[in-house]
């Protein structure tokens, strides 16, 4: 397990390389966890682990989206309210009738499993993956709160807001404390691999507007869905990047330049930060992949 301490009120751990990080924050009432990973018991330790060394009790846990590699550990936290924004309450609700209960938990396990190139092109090892793949505690619930923009808990300037973003996921939010002056992202940004990559946003537009409007935040350290904290400059860069990138690629399908050869075009040729992907292709793939889809 990874633990990065964020100041002296904020803890991320990551339990695993498959799933999400998970951030506890010290507050004046209580402990609030940000997302759980995968693995229940991995979790359940943090949680303890949290609680012990803050000398408090956990109050809330709060879910930024509702992708499995962000909620499936949730059994550890039954016994708090959970909160997410409306559309993640709504979305996890419509998918308890179909694939979060059951053989669905069982079949997207197993999923992971076979994708064990694709894992290791990200450094992560085959037993992280069996030990996923193997899992017979999941058990998902709908969070008991969900807000629509905006979440406040705490008050004054100790508060912890909400917001929702709809970027990576339409039912994404991002989570920020002032007094901190953290921004915990979800899956709006991710570090050690291109944002465009692991997961293409689901609504581009959304997606780089929120990443413009943390530029209106006073942060200094983000918190991203998967990787360790990062300096805020960094998002600066990636989102100056994101931005060239899509004007170029706009371009050349204005021009209708074929995929293939649209990728290799000398001006895509530079990513902003150091990726973890061993794969020398994933470039180019997440090239081919955002040229489809904008």
């Amino acid at each position: 397990m990874d633990i990065f301490n964020v100041g002296k009120n904020i803890v991320v751990a990551n339990t695993s390389n498959i799933g999400s990080n998970i951030v506890c924050i010290n507050t004046d009432e209580g402990l609030v966890f940000i997302d759980t990973g995968l693995i229940v018991e991995k979790v359940k330790k943090f949680r303890q682990d949290m609680e012990k060394k803050f000398n408090k009790k956990t109050i809330y846990l709060v879910l930024t989206h509702a992708h499995q590699d962000h909620i499936f550990g949730m059994k550890s936290f039954f016994d708090v309210p959970i909160i997410s924004s409306q559309a993640c309450k709504d979305k996890i609700k419509e998918r308890l009738a179909t694939d979060f209960t059951g053989d669905g938990i069982r079949k997207i396990l197993e999923y992971y499993s076979e994708f064990k190139e694709y894992f290791a092109n990200m450094g992560i090892s085959e037993d992280e993956i069996t030990e996923v793949a193997n899992l017979t505690d999941v058990v998902v619930e709908i969070p008991q709160i969900g807000f629509k923009k905006e979440h406040i808990i705490g008050k004054d300037e100790n508060k912890i807001v909400i917001k929702t973003s709809g970027g990576h996921s339409l039912d994404s939010a991002t989570i920020y404390i002032s007094t901190e002056k953290v921004l915990i992202t979800g899956d709006e940004f991710y570090h050690s691999q291109v944002p465009l990559f692991a997961g293409m946003p689901e609504s581009h537009e959304n997606w780089l507007k929120t990443i413009k409007s943390w530029e209106k935040l006073d942060v200094m350290t983000v918190i991203p869905g998967h990787g360790s904290p990062i300096d805020f400059d960094y998002v600066v860069n990636a989102r100056k990047f994101v931005e060239k990138t899509f004007k170029i690629i706009r371009e050349l399908k204005e021009k209708n330049i074929e995929a293939d050869k649209a990728i290799r075009d000398e001006r895509l040729k530079d990513y902003y930060g150091k990726s973890n992907w061993k794969d020398p292709s994933w470039w180019k793939e997440s090239l081919k992949a955002l040229y489809q889809m904008l």
